[in-house]
């Protein structure tokens, strides 16, 4: 049975390549290699007007965030503005100190109120599974947390934990944590989620950054300010809430889960 240490850094927007450096500098002084998130879009957010400006910023802190995680040892993931073709994408990657830096997927459901769709192509991927040290990870996005039939898609490669990362406001709390507790109960699996705090394009966000458990229980819960917090995965807790019972499919539907073309 593994046990890993999985860990979020809440931080505001940064607008600023070089302001990524004290949180990295924080995850240095840590002693146990960890699985560290960022918030969504974490450098620029939701600035449209300078997408293009962000873009080329995204690629500096791909550099920096690709060779602290080979010469550290942890692992780093986020979003980040991403050019394709001459469309942009907000895409989650992965920054590993063995296979390099890793494109998961790219955002699928945009959020319409906040005029995503008008600058952001949807991804035409799901998200890719990644494995570390036996423990399987799904992965979502934000506005993508209101749709169980992404995280059910992802059953096919048995996830113990899905990483979610957002820009989720204030105004919406109770809907962030309840979300997130549905998430993990109805998948009998760890969530992870690292959400943006401060002052943002789109408003206040809500921070309260968390891992909770299969069972529902909130290991750790960050407030609205800054921070980071880490703590370790029990593999031995899912397999024993799944002997109790596994209720991710039920025996009474066949429901086939595919992407619409």
């Amino acid at each position: 049975m593994k046990s890993l240490n999985f860990g979020v850094c809440q931080c505001p927007v940064l607008s600023k390549v070089e302001d990524i450096d004290p949180w990295l500098e924080k995850i240095s002084e840590e002693q146990e290699k960890c699985f560290w998130v960022f918030p969504e879009l974490f450098l620029g957010g939701f600035d449209y007007e300078k997408k293009d400006i962000w873009v080329e910023k995204c690629l500096e802190v791909k550099e920096i965030m690709n060779s602290f995680a080979r010469e550290s040892g942890n692992i780093l993931a986020g979003t980040l503005w991403q050019k394709k073709d001459g469309k942009y994408y907000n895409t989650f990657y992965l920054f590993t100190p063995d296979q390099g830096t890793l494109e998961v997927y790219s955002k699928i459901h945009l959020f319409l109120p906040g005029k995503e769709n008008d600058y952001f192509t949807a991804g035409e991927n799901t998200p890719e599974a990644y494995r570390w040290d036996e423990i399987r990870m799904g992965f979502a996005i934000c506005h993508d947390l209101r749709y169980p039939e992404l995280f059910l898609y992802q059953h096919s490669s048995e996830p113990d934990i899905f990483i979610v990362n957002a820009q989720w406001p204030l105004a919406r709390i109770e809907h962030w944590l309840t979300l997130l507790k549905a998430r993990a109960i109805e998948n009998q699996c760890y969530v992870l989620a690292c959400n943006g705090m401060g002052n943002s394009a789109l408003g206040r966000l809500a921070g309260h950054s968390c891992l909770i458990t299969s069972w529902g229980k909130s290991v750790f819960i960050l407030s609205e300010e800054p921070g980071m917090k880490k703590a370790r995965l029990e593999e031995k807790v899912i397999i024993e809430d799944r002997k109790m019972f596994d209720s991710r499919r039920s025996p009474f539907f066949d429901l086939a889960f595919k992407r619409r073309q």
